[in-house]
């Protein structure tokens, strides 16, 4: 007969072993091997605890024994540790996340301040998995980092801790509530009301109550500050945590924060799917059509700050019009746009409205996003390993079939999307999925700090809708001038969806937020740079929303010094193209 071997011989014949021991699961199907087993274990272990045997490295069990650590009653659980082991550093650094974003500076690519750190992975139940790094003891900062998951989330993506692992903090990240396909896979959140919930709201905040329980047992001591990062959904995450649970975090920074995360994975995705499509699953746009418009863009309002920069760095302001550059009749040209193609293009940039004019979603596409449509207006080249894929065409099927109500939705789909729908059929969405709330009161009072950052050349989230949740906050709070206490926007010429694009790519913001947190220093700027073949092509200050950025006029326009901010409340601006 089968029977299950827990090592208890062993434990029988040594009176201890290590905790890792213990918990090993031996299935054996012969009573014999067992008791022979047995009779050769108490040898061994004595072998491997004789005087002449090495010691083991005590930081290796120090870590090891994180899997002992019962977490059944701790805060935001039942909670189970699943591995935990020491890991050493390559000579090389630690690993580059693949989808490192902007924000974090050098550290993000330098040497690591830790050559060694505890590996430790596990859950919350019902499914929401999480790995946290933590530095040796001379090596931690005494902070606490959390980098929130993006898109539908579903993965542990354990390279994005190296974002605060190379800063001295205890790292973590999860895969917001459920195991999935990386992207938009909602196939998970069928039937499936609980894990849509941990999706929504509660997974990072339970993940950072276990996190930080982990953290104490493991230092002898709680976490000082603790942060919070992410892009996309992860920057929702993030203003969900400024709303939902202000006490967990003392520093927040959102990138690109899809708040209104039903409207854009609805409205605005298949309006702006119903814009390009060409009725046969594809798109009436592609690259050329894309080139064409950046060229033009560029032409009419690459050089809004007094100097030519290669990028549009203030696109409510760019006036272009895709008529600019309508073919002749009759002809059809990679440096111009046919008559579907400039109707694609207007489409994609008005606001979605039902049929009777009411705004339902005011972000539509703006000058200089052009250069991230492949992927979600066109289909992009095809990359190994990657299936090509339209987000905008995808994103209302999987999110309107599987998101939006408790049961399986039929029949969702982009290009029958009915726009004069009874809002009514969102309303358990939005309360699950969407961080619109400008109330951030508590927040404020306790003393967090919230730094936000958009690409203006964002095609995936639009800046100007940071822009309205920002002056939505201001209202609440009663002014600029109380919201800028706790709240600051920053806006990145060039900049795609959390990161990337022909833009101002490298800054580092994670730093100026925590300069904010620890020691009162209120971030009026960053400097922002573009870099060409690996090395620093060009420079600017980025100034906090609603300041913005002019050449003085004077000096190397390559330079960050050679720019001035500019403040449009308080002056009358300069007639712009």
């Amino acid at each position: 007969m089968e029977m299950l071997f827990l090592g208890t011989c062993v434990a029988e014949s040594t009176g201890s072993l290590t905790a890792q021991t213990n918990r090993v699961l031996f299935r054996i199907g012969r009573t014999g091997f067992m008791a022979a087993l047995c009779l050769t274990l108490p040898a061994f272990v004595a072998a491997q605890t004789s005087p002449n045997a090495s010691s083991p490295n005590p930081e290796t069990q120090k870590c090891a024994a994180l899997l002992n650590f019962n977490l059944e009653n701790a805060p935001g659980g039942p909670s189970v540790i699943t591995s935990a082991h020491l890991v050493d550093v390559p000579s090389t650094g630690l690993e580059r996340w693949i989808l490192a974003p902007s924000g974090f500076g050098s550290a993000a690519n330098g040497p690591s301040k830790s050559k060694q750190f505890c590996d430790v992975t596990g859950y919350v139940a019902p499914q929401n998995k999480f790995e946290l790094k933590l530095p040796l003891a001379n090596d931690w900062n005494q902070n606490f980092f959390f980098y929130a998951c993006g898109a539908f989330c579903g993965t542990v993506f354990g390279d994005a801790c190296n974002l605060g692992l190379a800063r001295g903090y205890a790292s973590a990240t999860g895969n917001g509530g459920h195991e999935s396909a990386w992207g938009f896979d909602g196939a998970w959140a069928a039937n499936a009301p609980e894990l849509q919930e941990d999706f929504g709201w509660r997974s990072n905040h339970v993940v950072t109550l276990v996190a930080k329980a982990i953290i104490a047992h493991y230092y002898g001591k709680p976490v000082k500050y603790s942060y919070m990062a992410g892009g996309s959904k992860g920057g929702q995450a993030v203003l969900m945590e400024a709303q939902r649970f202000p006490q967990d975090f003392d520093g927040l920074m959102a990138s690109a924060p899809v708040y209104d995360y039903t409207g854009r994975n609805t409205y605005a995705a298949a309006w702006f799917a119903q814009a390009f499509s060409d009725g046969h699953g594809g798109s009436v746009l592609n690259a050329a059509a894309a080139q064409a418009v950046h060229n033009s863009v560029l032409e009419h309002c690459g050089a809004q700050d007094g100097v030519d920069e290669g990028v549009v760095t203030d696109p409510p302001s760019c006036k272009w019009q895709p008529e600019m550059i309508a073919c002749a009749a009759g002809r059809d040209g990679p440096d111009c746009l046919n008559a579907k193609q400039v109707a694609a293009v207007r489409h994609l940039m008005t606001p979605v409205t039902n049929s009777k004019g009411q705004v339902l979603y005011a972000y539509p596409y703006i000058p200089g996003t052009e250069t991230m449509w492949a992927g979600w207006n066109y289909f992009g080249a095809p990359r190994p390993g990657i299936t090509p894929r339209l987000a905008n065409l995808e994103l209302p099927r999987q999110y309107g079939n599987y998101l939006l109500d408790e049961k399986v939705r039929e029949n969702e789909d982009a290009l029958t999307f009915n726009f004069d729908r009874n809002p009514a059929d969102f309303a358990r969405a939005r309360r699950i999925y969407d961080a619109t709330s400008f109330d951030l009161r508590e927040f404020k009072a306790r003393g967090g700090k919230l730094l936000v950052w958009h690409g203006w050349a964002d095609g995936a989230i639009m800046a100007t809708s940071s822009i309205d949740y920002y002056e939505g906050v201001v209202k609440f709070m009663g002014g600029r001038k109380q919201t800028e206490d706790f709240l600051r926007l920053f806006l990145v010429p060039g900049v795609h969806h959390s990161g990337g694009g022909p833009g101002f790519t490298e800054f580092d913001s994670m730093s100026a937020l925590e300069g904010w947190v620890e020691k009162g220093q209120a971030p009026d700027k960053f400097v922002a740079c573009r870099l060409a073949e690996g090395a620093v092509e060009r420079c600017r200050p980025v100034f906090s929303y609603p300041v913005v950025t002019r050449y003085s006029g004077k000096g190397d326009a390559k330079q960050a010094e050679s720019f001035v901010p500019f403040d449009p409340t308080e002056h009358s601006a300069p007639q712009r193209r």
